[in-house]
């Protein structure tokens, strides 16, 4: 193998440095909500107790739904129902309204009655969109400062290999005994390798789900340039075209949902299921009925089907099946959002989430540990780092506590405008999070073991007010089999023990008192 020149490995440590400083913060946000949406449906019962039914696996008829929407989802040119599941037991509904603006509804699977559910974004409407793009939207600018975030991330990876130069050996060293640097440093080096495929997978998937947004002409450029036929090729998108104005009433759902399903699993060999079905151009000649196998429960590969059938006759007018290169990418973007059922994998993925998290802070702990003691220390550039460092870790995850102890605490008619109720949540993370920055700029070290005890107490009144609020406390919910906001449950009580823990190791030592001295020893 050749040498690696020491000018070659002084710019692969300056450029792992600083990056993770630049953008260190960014990718522990990102990772800490990645890891949460891990368990996004999970989140989701809990915060909106009313979505907490059984999923029994009965067939639901469409026909007999579209019937029972409210009238301007029954008559709009674009329904969407999304078919229950065992994580996700209602039925979703979206549809466009007579104004152009998209609603939403849930369904109960076993009346096809809507439900009145509580007014919350929960784990689907803000962490996973958190995930993605940090709730950015305007110009998209979220997405791309994820992006430059995961791209950082591939070359922190990198770089760091080239950095230790003893990148085995590292892998069996942990000195927590030893001082404070030392011991950051083993752990990022143990929390970096252990988790080392993982890491990469991430955001390389990442940068392949928004391939369209990051790189469009690329992908164009075999079509002509023409987005919409490279879509279509892809994912197999269909465009009905305009509504021609000549009303014709939809056949019979079930009945197309029957033969496309028909047709996936002659392709397969296997039973595939429907987990979209889109009505475009409802009501009218030119309807057609979209069905897709988007993430599919006994695979990786999202998508790979598609059907697309005539309103009327049910004819056949699209039969998609993604092309070997497309279900390769699809192959991982599914790696990337694990939908599919593997119980096990997915607490693997949420444990490899969580040593992203301790990987990312324990290398800006470590660019803080190696500079203490030294005038640098006292330095405006250290200061921000610092307090971005303990208002990033420790903050969000405040933050993310006092999203669900407002959740819990703020009554169901605080609002009377639908959606105001669910944004005054995100507003109370927002406001936590900032005031976490706030605390540590103010008192520095100190904010670390405060800001942790704010995790323990937050997340046990977040335990004690769901079960003051629905009287699904611990013992009902275990004894009813309700594993995902049991599970909820014991995960925050498990986070309360590992705060406190932490906030006890984290105390400042009172300093020995000295006499003032003005005159140096000699």
């Amino acid at each position: 193998m050749p040498r690696i020149s020491e000018d070659f490995r002084q710019a692969m440590n300056w450029t792992h440095t600083w990056l993770g400083v630049v953008l260190g913060i960014v990718l522990f946000a990102v990772f800490w909500m990645g890891t949460l949406t891990i368990f996004a449906p999970e989140i989701d019962r809990w915060m909106i107790p009313e979505t907490r039914i059984a999923h029994d696996g009965r067939e639901v008829s469409y026909d007999r739904l579209l019937a029972q929407l409210p009238p301007d989802a029954a008559t709009s040119d674009y329904v969407n129902f999304v078919v229950p599941t065992e994580r996700h037991p209602t039925i979703g509904v979206f549809y466009r309204d007579s104004q152009g603006a998209f609603q939403n509804l849930l369904l109960d699977p076993r009346t096809g009655a809507p439900i009145s559910v509580t007014d919350s974004h929960a784990g689907s409407g803000f962490i996973y969109p958190f995930h993605l793009s940090l709730t950015i939207e305007w110009q998209n600018l979220g997405y791309w400062i994820v992006g430059l975030a995961a791209l950082a991330m591939l070359l922190l990876l990198v770089s760091g290999i080239f950095v230790h130069r003893k990148i085995i050996a590292e892998l069996f060293v942990f000195r927590p005994q030893r001082k404070p640097r030392r011991a950051t440093l083993d752990l990022h080096n143990l929390s970096s390798l252990v988790g080392l495929p993982f890491y990469i997978l991430m955001p390389f998937s990442g940068l392949l789900i928004f391939a369209s947004l990051y790189l469009p002409w690329g992908m164009a450029e075999p079509f002509g340039g023409d987005m919409d036929k490279a879509e279509a090729a892809i994912s197999g998108a269909y465009d009905p075209g305009p509504r021609t104005g000549r009303p014709a009433p939809i056949a019979s759902l079930d009945a197309m949902k029957r033969k496309a399903e028909a047709m996936w699993s002659e392709t397969e060999g296997a039973p595939v299921k429907t987990n979209i079905l889109r009505i475009l151009n409802n009501g009218d000649e030119s309807a057609v009925v979209y069905f897709r196998n988007t993430f599919p429960e006994d695979r990786v590969v999202l998508s790979k089907y598609v059907a697309v059938l005539d309103g009327q006759s049910g004819a056949v007018l699209q039969d998609f099946v993604k092309p070997p290169i497309g279900e390769a990418s699809a192959w991982v973007q599914g790696a990337h959002f694990i939908q599919f059922g593997h119980w096990p994998l997915r607490w693997l993925y949420f444990l490899g989430g969580l040593g992203g998290c301790v990987m990312i802070a324990t290398g800006n702990l470590f660019w803080l540990r190696s500079r203490e003691g030294r005038l640098a220390r006292a330095s405006l550039g250290y200061r921000t780092v610092e307090a971005l460092t303990i208002g990033g870790v420790t903050g969000i995850i405040a933050a993310t506590g006092a999203f669900f102890v407002a959740n819990r605490l703020i009554p169901a008619d605080a609002f009377p405008v639908k959606g105001a109720r669910a944004d005054a949540e995100v507003q109370v993370f927002w406001l936590v999070w900032l005031i976490a920055f706030v605390h540590a700029a103010i008192l520095r070290e100190r904010a670390w073991a405060q800001q942790a005890w704010a995790i323990a107490v937050l997340a046990i009144a977040a335990v004690a007010s769901n079960a003051v609020t629905t009287g699904d406390h611990i013992g009902v919910t275990l004894a009813e089999g309700e594993w995902a906001v049991a599970g909820m449950d014991l995960l925050l009580l498990i986070t309360a023990g590992i705060a406190a823990w932490a906030a006890i190791r984290l105390a400042p030592s009172p300093m020995p008192e000295r006499p003032f001295d003005p005159m140096p020893a000699e």
